[in-house]
């Protein structure tokens, strides 16, 4: 009986099977990657601001470098709550593995963390002392609100010359973070400039109109004060436009203006805000993107990390340091 040959194959032949089986087999490597891939929501207060995108910027460049996803999600305005704590929810309810949180209302915001906990999904707390202890499933990563208070109260005592009174603005009742920041400013002060005076405290809110109100109101005393201390990035805008509507015609054409938390530069390059308190949100938000993989991987992490802020001040606001928050314009974002 003859023998059969098997069919040639052509070395051609070979090549595409080969490459046709890498190419299976390199999409379906793919495609288990993308389904074990880490996905994380990160909730701001709110977006688009020179404050909260250096962290999308931080949580970003350490997600991207350690193969996790962040799904970036905040309310249009801050201040609301509403809105903030039905993103959380639904960051539960979509089995994300893990929720970096900047709460806009401590006391509103405590039950759904604490929901989170309870079902096992790690949760970063970014610029808040919400109560809950730091633990298995839950850490906290801030701005130094004492180190900021020093910084505020060095510069009222260098621009007044130790000497003076001032008014604080923007004192935050929504957030235990706030009213934080306002002690450790007074304790501050009272340490360095212990003969500069408060005059005045006033409540702050997210509405910038009405912080321009009070601060006009303070322009426009018959003696007015040396400098106004906004504790906020709301108030601090309030009281710059409130300089600005005044067209240097109030009685207090000279009232300094030191803030916190960065919003615009053009006022301070112009000296229409003496300085700002800058958080590193871009470092705040690295290190809470590398607490919720290390929490997620049951590894232990730094109960509470505390972030110092710089000082901003024309002189100051082209130093490296602070030019790196400002890095987001030319960040990558289409990699993510």
């Amino acid at each position: 009986m003859p023998t059969i040959a098997p069919p040639e194959t052509s070395s051609m032949g070979i090549s595409k099977i080969a490459l046709a089986t890498s190419l299976v087999a390199a999409l379906s490597f793919l495609s288990g990657c993308q389904q074990n891939r880490l996905n994380i929501a990160v909730i701001p207060r709110t977006t688009a601001t020179l404050l909260w995108e250096p962290m999308h910027m931080g949580v970003a460049e350490e997600a991207r470098d350690r193969g996790m996803h962040v799904h970036w999600n905040a309310p249009a305005n801050e201040g609301d709550v509403e809105k903030q704590v039905k993103a959380f929810s639904s960051a539960i309810a979509d089995g994300y593995s893990g929720i970096v949180f900047a709460p806009d209302e401590t006391s509103a915001s405590r039950s759904i963390v604490q929901q989170a906990m309870s079902r096992q999904i790690p949760v970063v707390i970014v610029d808040d002392e919400l109560g809950p202890p730091a633990g298995r499933f839950l850490s906290y990563v801030s701005s130094d609100e004492a180190t900021g208070a020093n910084l505020a109260a060095q510069r009222i005592a260098t621009v007044l010359h130790g000497r003076g009174s001032i008014a604080v603005i923007g004192i935050s009742p929504r957030l235990e973070s706030g009213l934080s920041r306002e002690e450790y400013f007074e304790r501050a002060l009272a340490r360095l400039a212990p003969q500069v005076q408060i005059r005045s405290r006033h409540f702050g809110d997210t509405m910038v109109t009405h912080q321009q109100q009070i601060a006009m109101e303070l322009l426009n005393e018959p003696q007015p004060v040396d400098a106004i201390v906004a504790l906020t990035a709301t108030a601090t805008r309030g009281a710059y436009y409130a300089r600005l509507a005044s067209g240097g015609h109030s009685p207090a054409p000279t009232t300094l203006i030191i803030g916190f938390d960065q919003d615009a530069l053009l006022p301070i390059r112009s000296g229409a805000i003496d300085s700002v308190i800058a958080q590193n949100t871009r470092a705040i938000g690295q290190i809470a993107l590398i607490n919720i993989e290390n929490q997620i991987h049951g590894r232990s992490v730094q109960a509470v990390t505390l972030v110092p802020p710089l000082l901003m001040t024309r002189d100051t606001i082209d130093t490296p340091e602070l030019r790196r928050l400002r890095e987001f314009t030319r960040f990558p974002w289409s990699e993510q």
